[in-house]
């Protein structure tokens, strides 16, 4: 669904503009607000490799000619004070500034934890520093802040909106430094307006399946497809949450023109009542292998574990072939979500979506068509010397 609003007027600060989520937000942020200009922050090594990235996103929301003219570039480092900017030009910025949605982060499970607090709470550190200086200069500044629902760590049980530490230990290090970010955000919300969402795992946009960033369950399909997944490391009974990009930016857009949202968490997250389990899962992206070959025969679907029991119960061959695929990697960054569900207490959150326009989309319909369109897309494949390139968001 596309929302107007005529009358907002001003800068936005858009931090993670060329991601995954960022991609889906530009666009039906320059829609929703036909008087707004885009302030889009950019790492590059270079002014022209950032302006080439923020092109590639642009390019990617099908912007039009009137759209990419507002969209300005600012070249610089969310993780660094005042981004990497000299003062004068920070102050600038700040100043005609009335919003900002910072989605940028290191999402990569695999660096160490100092890695990712350098990534994700510097970033943070930096963003409430601009937000305390853009405050000056407009009396109805806002902060869109994107956290994860995982900064709920391993605990079983339902996981509520209003939690936060609960004494809880975490899966990697890009959920800890998650969670010790949004702690300083939230040590900020007495004196700064604003909304923290927390997305679980996002998929495809619900109504064509196009992602930017081919993580998570794209990397598993890349294997299945190439008969690369000599095993199934998971719980199949277990329900991961996967949620519809669409359906993010769409909440974040209607919940930041909302005032009692101001102060607020919210689960943009699926629930379990709507999420598939793994068995379900595996079996939609192996007919959907075998729907795309001649003979109607997909590459053979693997046996199923627990990633705890792989190694009691499968056979030695299983085993070697494990061993030898790119699957044993992914396991070791992924494991956790394999093997357990978690409960995202996300109910009175969709109803107040489904009540403005915003239900949720049918998540198997939704990761039906993102296989669809991993598939059709070569998994971001370039033709520059027909490698892969995994992009940084």
């Amino acid at each position: 669904m596309d929302f107007v609003d005529q009358g907002w007027q001003g800068t936005v600060l858009l931090t993670g503009a060329t991601g995954g989520l960022g991609g889906e937000l530009l666009p039906r942020l320059l829609r929703r607000h036909p008087a707004c200009q885009v302030a889009a922050l950019v790492r590059g090594d270079t002014p022209q490799q950032a302006a080439g990235r923020l092109d590639e996103a642009m390019d990617y929301g099908g912007l039009a000619p009137s759209e990419r003219a507002r969209v300005s570039l600012c070249h610089g480092d969310v993780s660094l004070p005042r981004f990497g900017l000299a003062a004068p030009a920070w102050r600038e910025l700040a100043a005609r500034t009335r919003r900002v949605f910072h989605l940028a982060a290191s999402v990569d499970f695999d660096l160490p934890l100092d890695a990712s607090r350098a990534a994700n709470v510097d970033s943070t550190r930096a963003v409430l520093a601009f937000a305390e200086e853009a405050m000056r200069g407009s009396a109805d500044f806002r902060l869109n802040y994107v956290s994860t629902a995982y900064v709920s760590g391993w605990r079983s049980g339902r996981l509520g909106e209003d939690e936060l530490d609960q004494g809880q230990a975490f899966c990697n290090g890009y959920e800890q430094s998650k969670f010790e970010a949004e702690q300083r955000v939230w040590q900020a919300s007495g004196w700064l307006p604003l909304t923290v969402y927390r997305p679980s795992q996002i998929i495809g946009e619900s109504r064509t399946g196009r992602i930017r960033k081919f993580f998570g369950y794209y990397e598993f399909l890349k294997l299945a497809e190439r008969g690369r997944m000599p095993v199934l490391p998971a719980n199949a009974g277990a329900r991961p949450d996967l949620v519809p990009a669409d359906y993010v930016c769409e909440a974040m857009l209607h919940l930041d023109a909302s005032a009692h949202a101001v102060g607020r968490c919210y689960h943009l997250t699926a629930g379990l009542a709507n999420s598939p389990d793994f068995e379900r899962i595996f079996g939609l992206l192996y007919q959907e292998l075998a729907e795309r070959r001649l003979d109607g025969r997909a590459p053979a679907r693997p046996r199923m574990f627990r990633p705890e029991d792989l190694e009691a119960m499968a056979s030695p061959e299983e085993l070697r072939r494990f061993h030898l695929s790119p699957l044993k990697l992914l396991l070791r960054t992924y494991r956790a979500y394999l093997a357990e569900e978690r409960d995202f207490d996300c109910a009175a959150t969709q109803a107040e979506l489904a009540a403005a326009g915003i239900p949720l989309p049918d998540v198997e319909a939704a990761l039906r068509l993102s296989t669809r369109y991993a598939l059709d897309a070569r998994f971001g494949q370039r033709a520059r010397g027909g490698a892969f390139e995994r992009q940084p968001a």
